[in-house]
């Protein structure tokens, strides 16, 4: 039949076997009547072999009676498919294997009966990759909705490819953003912008960029976001990712927190300029009070009864008492009042001139104090003097008995921060519970009552002098058994 309609119609014969696309004819009944050398190829059959057969013979089961019902509908109504709007269909090969073809379709009219002409393309390859695509789209669209961040893919016009949930929900819009630009979602979007996508484009990252944007909705958020470049197959840069997050709360917090720390500081220099004012004008009174208590015990003894000299002497008790309290209030609350500039300081000569300051103490507790060389470093010589003391003295007073101090000096350095210096000071003292080993560092705080003489704000200062040199102070002991205190000090802080 194939040779029959060529041989009456040979001027068709030239294009039906040079033809780079498959052709099939088939009869109104859809028989096939001929098929190029092309279409045999592309089908898997031979030459002749399909003449005489249903048209469907080429498609899968599934979709045979469907296209039955396309192929009379056509038959009724016949118009020409050129190629390019040709429909895609899923075809079958004589040996089974389905594959991707596009169809164009004509009629004609041989000996007077209605025949249509198929032209058939296989598009297997560039539908596989066409869905590969579409696969990849769908993974970074999935990727870009449950990361944890807003992510937003341009092109080089700065016109959305992919939006992610995140990102329009940041933005404050609920239609789609693809083919729109970014421009359009940010009402006062910023020149400056501009320059950074354009670094973007040539290859560089943008860094973190922190701004105060405007919502499509009009309200305002703050926003900290990066722009890297995408690239393409053939590692081209063919747009932007953009990775944002909405750090409004986080801001919101850091300016309250700073607010308060504001606040906070002003209220400790109220609370210090008090403390150093009351300190200072209670001590005039507390000195007439010790002056006229002295003239009554020396001059007017004798014409005292007994009670009243223990009133007298109570007195002088509660006085010299006060006088300590009053000392070491001021020397707390001038730790940052009076504070001297940062220098230089050996904090060998620091110890060595504290020993001789503590001498007569040492020799009567019989105290023996081991050190280890220390390292020079930035700070306030009067308060890392009165730090060393207090704790020297302390584990000098807090002594067992029946038993000599042994105190022992050791520092250390950690390679994960090289500009700081840790320093302990470790005893064989009474020690305490260490469930109060936080407590003990709060002014006025003293475990033992009156059985030693303080005023409890000895620790205090320390605590207050590390901290202002850039460190801590810890305190660990067992009860009986001595106690260590260790801090840190920054070795290169130029001020506090």
């Amino acid at each position: 039949m194939s040779s029959k309609i060529l041989e009456q119609n040979n001027f068709l014969s030239p294009l039906f076997y040079a033809a780079s696309e498959g052709i099939i004819i088939c009869n109104k009944k859809g028989e096939i009547v001929a098929m190029n050398p092309m279409g045999c190829t592309i089908f898997g059959y031979e030459e002749g072999e399909l003449i005489g057969r249903d048209l469907e013979t080429l498609l899968p089961d599934a979709i045979k009676k469907m296209h039955k019902g396309l192929r009379n509908a056509y038959f009724e109504k016949p118009e020409v498919r050129p190629m390019g709007l040709g429909k895609e269909f899923i075809a079958q090969k004589k040996s089974k294997e389905v594959f991707y073809v596009e169809v164009s379709i004509s009629h004609m009219m041989i000996e007077d009966e209605f025949h249509v002409a198929a032209f058939v393309n296989d598009i297997t390859k560039r539908k596989n990759v066409e869905l590969q695509v579409v696969k990849q789209q769908q993974l970074l669209e999935y990727y870009a909705d449950y990361a944890p961040a807003a992510i937003a893919m341009l092109d080089k016009d700065l016109t959305y490819l992919i939006a992610s949930n995140r990102w329009k929900k940041t933005l404050g819009v609920t239609v789609n953003l693809e083919g729109k630009t970014i421009q359009e979602t940010l009402p006062n979007f910023q020149q400056r912008w501009y320059e950074v996508f354009d670094k973007v484009l040539k290859g560089d990252k943008s860094g973190v960029q922190m701004d105060y944007i405007d919502r499509v909705d009009l309200s305002n958020i703050w926003i900290e976001w990066e722009a890297h470049p995408w690239y393409n197959s053939d590692n081209q840069i063919n747009g932007i990712i953009i990775f944002a997050e909405d750090v409004t709360e986080r801001v919101e917090n850091e300016q309250k927190v700073k607010q308060y720390m504001q606040e906070l500081i002003l209220k400790n220099r109220e609370l210090e300029d008090f403390a150093y004012v009351s300190s200072h004008d209670l001590q005039e009174p507390l000195r007439k009070i010790r002056a006229f208590g002295d003239r009554l015990s020396k001059k007017e003894k004798e014409n005292l009864s007994p009670k009243g000299q223990d009133y007298i002497n109570r007195m002088l008790n509660s006085a010299e008492r006060m006088q300590q309290l009053i000392t070491d209030l001021l020397r707390f609350s001038r730790i940052s009042s009076k504070a001297k500039p940062f220098e230089e300081i050996n904090l060998n000569e620091v110890l060595r001139d504290v020993i001789s300051d503590l001498e007569i103490a040492i020799n009567e507790s019989e105290a023996v104090i081991r050190t280890v060389e220390l390292p020079t470093i930035k700070g306030d010589i009067t308060q890392l003097r009165q730090l060393f003391q207090n704790l020297i003295s302390n584990a000098i007073k807090f002594r067992n008995e029946d038993t000599a101090p042994q105190i022992r000096i050791d520092s250390s350095f950690d390679e994960t921060k090289p500009n700081e210096i840790e320093i302990s000071i470790s005893d064989n003292g009474i020690g305490f519970d260490d469930k109060y080993s936080e407590r003990i560092f709060q002014i006025f705080q003293r475990l033992e009552g009156r059985k030693y003489n303080g005023s409890g704000i000895g620790l205090a200062i320390c605590k207050k002098i590390t901290q202002r040199h850039g460190g801590d102070i810890t305190a660990s002991s067992q009860i009986g058994k001595g106690t260590t205190f260790t801090f840190t000090l920054r070795t290169d802080l130029e001020e506090e």
